[in-house]
């Protein structure tokens, strides 16, 4: 009679499992069996730096529910960041029979982390009686499914709940999820291979010569462009850095967005930095801000995979909350002489901008003192 073990966390059905292939063992008296007793469902669709920063809660989730399998449901574009995370069994994307899967499986909880209609018609296909966060109501609205989801739902409707806010994003998360915060990284692991292919970047660009490393990261993401930092700016801290402290070396970070940026401020500091390019995938990004020793930054991408990475930070804000941010005793914040008038829209509309309310003295000053504790 044909013997499988379907609870093992390690069985899909549709291809050989992984004890299998690496030690021939077969599911009858299975020593590498591992019973799998309930499966809870995620969804945290996008922007990929949310999506990273949200990792935080699995290993709280692991530890609550020893027994679980995690399924996780993101976008196309964020996938790459969870792959290779050992806290999660199952990852999907919008795409394809995505119904079917959330349909026929059983979870014993299913949570929706994003206030998007898209995130939360997917957590009503699920099939699980115990839903939590931001589901869809009868007119086809997003609402929040119980209490723990009403303040950060309020949050996301209202800019000046928003403002007055004075807890982390990873605080709120937490009571999204029923938990307590408790110090929880985002995780981010980079295969040995994925290490090499950075370092072969650094052996390319002599990186050794220098006794640590600055990365600036210049962008700021499509959808928030008032985040960026000026490049003079940019341009003035370079050069003092290499003139205070010529051991230091700075390499330039970006994406798409700054395929002309980058360039340009290259050219301007005339080999004071190094650029690394900016159509680098997600996890070759990843591998590059790992051979930083201290990342400047924005409240971007860079910032959530510098902190996963354990890199000593200095951030930026304006236009977006700095309380939000959690940086782990891991750096500082930098922030303008003067509140932004402009939180969170989409331009702006006064004569001097809060980021250029941001002094390069101050942000000369923390960077030197984040390399003092690299």
């Amino acid at each position: 009679m044909l013997y499988f073990r379907s609870d093992c966390r390690h069985f899909s059905g549709e291809k050989p499992c992984a004890p299998h292939k690496a030690e021939g063992v077969v599911c009858r008296n299975c020593a590498r069996f591992e019973a799998v007793e309930e499966r809870i469902l995620v969804i945290k669709l996008d922007a990929a730096g949310d999506v990273l920063r949200s990792t935080c809660l699995l290993p709280a989730l692991k530890a609550a529910h020893p027994h679980a399998a995690i399924w996780w449901v993101t976008e196309n574009s964020s996938k790459p960041l969870l792959e290779k995370n050992p806290y999660i069994d199952t990852l999907l994307t919008p795409e394809g029979p995505l119904g079917g899967y959330l349909g026929a499986t059983s979870f014993s909880l299913a949570y929706n982390f994003d206030m998007s209609r898209k995130a939360a018609a997917i957590l009503q296909l699920a099939n699980s009686t115990q839903k939590h966060g931001f589901g869809l109501s009868k007119e086809g609205v997003v609402v929040p499914l119980d209490p723990y989801a009403e303040e950060w739902f309020e949050m996301g409707l209202f800019d000046t709940v928003k403002r007055a806010n004075q807890r982390t994003f990873q605080d709120h998360l937490f009571q999204l999820a029923g938990l307590k915060y408790g110090g929880e990284r985002p995780q981010l692991i980079l295969t040995p291979k994925e290490k090499e292919w950075g370092i072969e970047f650094a052996k390319k660009n002599r990186l050794s010569k220098f006794k640590k490393i600055v990365g600036f990261n210049i962008g700021s993401g499509g959808r928030w462009p008032m985040k960026r930092w000026r490049l003079d700016g940019f341009a003035w801290l370079a050069k003092s850095i290499r003139k205070k402290h010529p051991k230091v070396g700075v390499l330039l970070y970006g994406g798409p967005e700054e395929k002309e940026l980058m360039p340009s401020l290259a050219k301007k500091l005339k080999g004071a930095c190094i650029p690394t390019g900016t159509q680098n995938t997600l996890r070759q990004f990843a591998s590059l801000v790992n051979l930083c020793d201290v990342m400047v930054t924005g409240d971007t991408l860079a910032l959530h995979v510098a902190v996963a990475l354990h890199k000593r930070l200095v951030a930026y804000f304006g236009p977006t909350s700095d309380v939000e941010i959690d940086l782990y005793g891991s750096g500082e914040k930098v922030l303008p002489i003067s509140p932004c008038e402009d939180y969170y829209k989409g331009e702006c509309t006064q004569k001097i901008s809060c980021m250029d309310n941001l002094k390069e003295k101050d942000m000369l000053s923390a960077v030197e003192r984040q390399i003092k504790l690299a």
